[in-house]
């Protein structure tokens, strides 16, 4: 198909011998589907790489033949075809057209990386409209694989106390007195300011009471706002349900709520839940 964009009128009535076809070929050539890729790789890690594609439009948009949207697939290849790193659903309404279209991908990258990957986007619908663009790993400087991680420090465990409010320190008075090591470290951090955090802990190691403490932040800061917990599947946010309805519900005046595939809560529940407990999957559906 390249090779037919690249020629003129004449040239495409000369290939078929009849010239009088010439301007209805050129015509219909213009418009086969086809996507200009641009694309550039950035190392998040030594084996992780972030792919960037920008996908430009290059055909003249007809119902006729394109209807309301055309549906594309992205894929990262290999150079050797060997492994498919990543594909993606893109789909083009006539609308978009003249707009940008920006892709971003995380791919895994093995040791040694190979010498190029390839990014191809392939029209669902078009035999032929296929679109290559190559990514050369040859100068890629990759970051050193280095694990970074905090020491605990040796702090004196902090009394439940240090939450000064009564309600909330009667929910954990039957359960301990005293924070653990790695809740006593990050309790600063997450009840008495607004800083962002992130803390990777193995389990069983108190993680859920380190979430709660930002919790708790959030509804004396910033009373009326709301919480999200996620949860990776959805026995993870049942669990959470359960425990969080028996300590925190059941205590407070705070109301939560379960939002997974298995649930469908009434939109009034959720305008009125102050935690929100979740998966991934179901969070994308409806933030976006």
């Amino acid at each position: 198909m390249e090779t037919l964009r690249d020629m003129e009128a004449p040239e495409l009535g000369d290939l078929v011998h009849n010239n009088r076809m010439g301007n209805v070929l050129y015509s219909l050539v213009g418009k086969f589907p086809y996507l200009e890729i641009d694309a550039e790789i950035f190392p998040i890690t030594s084996n992780v790489m972030r792919i960037h594609v920008d996908l430009s439009p290059d055909f003249v948009w007809d119902e006729r033949y394109h209807g309301n949207a055309q549906i594309f697939w992205v894929t990262i290849e290999e150079s050797d075809k060997s492994e498919i790193l990543h594909i993606e659903k893109f789909i083009l309404n006539k609308k978009q057209m003249r707009s940008p279209h920006e892709l971003n991908f995380m791919i895994p990258v093995g040791d040694p990386a190979p010498p190029q990957i390839v990014v191809r986007v392939l029209s669902d619908s078009w035999i032929g409209s296929e679109t290559v663009h190559t990514i050369s790993f040859q100068h890629l400087v990759k970051p050193n694989n280095e694990t970074v991680r905090t020491n605990l420090l040796r702090l004196q465990p902090l009394p439940i106390s240090a939450l000064h409010d009564s309600q909330v320190e009667a929910i954990y008075g039957s359960k301990f007195r005293y924070f653990n090591p790695m809740q006593t470290m990050t309790f600063h951090s997450l009840y008495n300011s607004n800083s962002s955090v992130f803390v990777g802990s193995p389990t069983g190691s108190g993680k859920t009471v380190v979430a709660e403490l930002a919790i708790w932040h959030a509804f004396k800061e910033f009373p009326g706002s709301k919480v999200v917990y996620i949860a990776p599947m959805k026995a993870l946010v049942r669990e959470r349900v359960d425990d969080w309805r028996a300590r925190i519900q059941a205590n407070t005046k705070h109301k939560l709520v379960e939002l997974t595939g298995d649930s469908l809560p009434e939109a009034r529940e959720v305008r009125e839940a102050d935690i929100i407990i979740t998966t991934p999957e179901k969070f994308d559906g409806i933030s976006r």
